[in-house]
């Protein structure tokens, strides 16, 4: 029996929900997502090597990123080398090449999008690495000085480490680096524990609750003299660390022996070189340098997994939450940056590039940080700035918290005309006593009531007055003036033979005329006494 047109039109086709990717599309048609540039021409070489999973290859349409929209946090006057996310989302750390950190805290900032705090752990010292720890409550600075600093999460400093003997030849003596860091990551399962890795060729670790140094690997390779250790990270389950030096890559069990390595790879690279453990996976690791990304397996170093080529830039790299996606931030390679940031998103599993995400500003990537709480990208440019990228549909909190947030504004009194308080007029005023005690204290304190006389001066003599200095009363002490013990007769009588023999001033001039005195030697005495 069939249904007439009028009628099948109001009967549904199908039943029960619907599929979820009609929900993910009308969602992106509501919110415009960035498009790939189009000046990529050159796509990226990839070489895979048996992968270690067989998972799906995301299409670029079925990839969730949140790029659609970003807002940029400027404060910092350098390039921004270093990005750190708390667990919850709420905080931000960031480092440029220089000594200031800013604090940033999203739930409390407006629009202008401005820094509740910064700090500066050394003076004159780059900031080389920023890290929390998992629970977010602590993070750790690495600059270019030898010592590394704790701070809380509102930026108070909680502990600092000891630098090393610098004029001790063996690294394994001395109880701190000796050399810039270059390094430094967190325990994951202790959350007072990490690793620091300098220019000394040495990885230390340290405990935060005594900031002692607990264990030191001395890394040596086929080259002579000391080498830099540029990266380090924990594995998941902390029981393995993977350190890079001089384009090499060894892999070290976290709580010893450290005599050598498990695993090592000579020639990974052909400069510096970042690490980072993809997420929910033990033993897979990526590491970038010399415009290459190369996915390992740290049971076996001898070839790599997959390989990238291509990727000009730092060596900046994030995973996404889940471990599906890598982000590479990309540069000019040159003094002169991009007129456009770039960053790629390649497939963690192949290596191989789905698209090119521009932030629509100027400079290159140095640094990149996604929190998988809020969804959000923070990624630091060269020009200072801090483009955070954000989609309404898919982030939550974080840096959309202050978008439309206004600051508080003030108005102020615009009352005209003069103000009269009758109470205030002398016809008005009563003359309240004073007290003599509070009266007495005013006229002490004012020096031209008390008559109080003026200080020594001390140094050199100014307005007239004499200075007065230690050395005036030391050498008054030693040189003593004995006129006043001394018999002025005695002393006048020393200079009467000489008076006589060579006179001087008038005596000369009378000594042929003046004729010679005759004294009476009668001595008169008074009439009283001599009636007596």
């Amino acid at each position: 029996m069939g249904l007439g047109n009028d009628l099948s039109k109001f009967i549904p086709k199908d039943f029960g929900k619907k599929k979820k990717s009609i929900a993910k599309q009308s969602s992106a048609a509501e919110t415009p997502r960035t498009e790939p540039s189009s000046a990529h021409t050159e796509p990226t070489k990839t070489n895979v090597a048996e992968p270690h999973d067989e998972r799906k290859q995301s299409t670029v349409a079925e990839l969730d990123l949140p790029t659609s929209q970003h807002v940029l946090l400027k404060r910092h006057t350098k390039a921004v080398s270093a990005l750190a996310w708390d667990a919850p989302g709420d905080s931000l750390v960031s480092g440029e090449h220089g000594p200031s950190i800013n604090l940033w805290d999203f739930p409390t900032m407006d629009h202008t999008f401005q820094p509740f705090g910064t700090i500066v752990p050394y003076e004159g010292q780059q900031t080389c690495a920023i890290k929390y720890n998992s629970s977010g409550t602590h993070f750790i600075c690495a600059t270019s000085a030898p010592r590394a600093k704790l701070y809380t999460q509102m930026g108070r400093a909680a502990g600092e480490c000891k630098s090393g003997d610098m004029y001790v030849m063996d690294m394994r003596r001395t109880n701190g680096h000796v050399s810039g860091l270059m390094c430094v990551d967190w325990d994951p399962q202790r959350d007072s524990r990490f690793v620091t890795g300098a220019g000394d060729s040495t990885l230390r670790f340290w405990d935060t609750e005594r900031m002692m140094q607990e264990q030191v690997v001395v890394v040596k390779t086929k080259q002579r003299g000391k080498v830099a250790v540029t990266a380090c990270a924990f594995s998941a389950s902390g029981s393995m660390v993977v350190s890079a030096q001089c384009g090499g890559i060894s892999v070290w069990p976290s709580k010893g022996p450290f005599v050598r390595p498990v695993q090592h790879v000579d020639n990974a690279h052909s400069g510096d070189t970042s690490l980072a453990f993809v997420p929910l996976h033990e033993h897979l690791f990526v590491s970038r340098g010399d415009a290459c990304v190369k996915l390992w397996d740290m049971r076996n170093l001898k070839t790599e997994v997959a390989m990238a080529e291509g990727l000009v830039g730092s060596e900046s790299i994030a995973f996404s939450p889940d471990g599906t996606l890598l982000l590479a931030g990309l540069g000019s390679g040159s003094a002169t940056p991009n007129s456009e940031a770039m960053v790629a998103v390649l497939d963690s599993s192949t290596l191989n590039e789905h698209r090119r995400i521009s932030l629509h500003e100027p400079g290159d990537v140095l640094s990149i940080a996604w929190n998988s709480t809020v969804n959000q990208i923070a990624c630091g440019l060269s020009t200072g700035s801090i483009a955070i990228t954000y989609d309404p549909a898919l982030s939550t909190r974080g840096a959309m918290l202050g978008i439309t947030k206004r600051s508080r504004t003030y108005v102020a009194n615009t009352s005209t005309g003069p103000i009269i308080t009758p109470h205030s007029l002398p016809l008005f005023r009563e003359d309240r006593p004073v007290s003599t005690k509070r009266r007495h204290d005013k006229d002490r304190a004012d020096p031209i009531r008390s008559n109080k006389p003026s200080m020594p001066v001390r140094g050199h003599g100014k307005g007239g007055v004499v200075g007065v200095n230690e050395t005036q009363h030391i050498m008054k002490s030693i040189m003593k003036d004995t006129m006043r013990d001394e018999d002025p007769r005695e002393a006048l009588l020393r200079y009467a033979q000489v008076a006589e023999s060579d006179p001087k001033f008038i005596t000369p001039l009378y000594k042929e005329t003046q004729g010679k005195p005759v004294f009476s030697e009668q001595v008169d005495e008074p009439e009283m006494k001599r009636r007596k």
